[in-house]
């Protein structure tokens, strides 16, 4: 699926990851403005499509192969790297999970792998 979809599957990610809670009321609201607004029926086709495709995404894809869950903890993160609590810790979390939710990272160890190679 990835390969297919080139760079849009980490939008795509990044919606679902943002969004998993509300994402039903998002594509009803969706769905009413533009059936109020649009009498371009080829336009309504590809949205109520998209949505489709979204949903489909999100079961086959994204629950399947996304860890949203943080591999590692804060104290985790100084523990291996060495480093006191600070500000620093917040951003490695933060670009941590950035590339879980890329798909990049699925593991525990690719994690470790992962924030030894930043360039602190």
């Amino acid at each position: 699926m990835r390969e297919e979809n080139g760079d849009i599957s980490e939008e795509i990610n990044l919606f679902w990851y943002e969004n998993k809670d509300i994402a039903g009321h998002l594509f009803i609201l969706t769905l009413s403005d533009i059936y109020g607004t649009s009498e371009d029926d080829q336009f309504l086709n590809k949205i109520r499509l998209f949505i489709i495709y979204l949903q489909e995404y999100y079961f086959d894809f994204y629950t399947k192969n996304i860890v949203e869950e943080l591999l590692l903890s804060g104290k985790e993160i100084i523990e291996i790297l060495g480093i006191s609590p600070s500000p620093l810790v917040g951003k490695i979390k933060k670009e941590l999970l950035k590339q879980q939710i890329k798909g990049e990272i699925k593991t525990k160890d690719q994690a470790i792998s992962f924030i030894k190679s930043l360039k602190l």
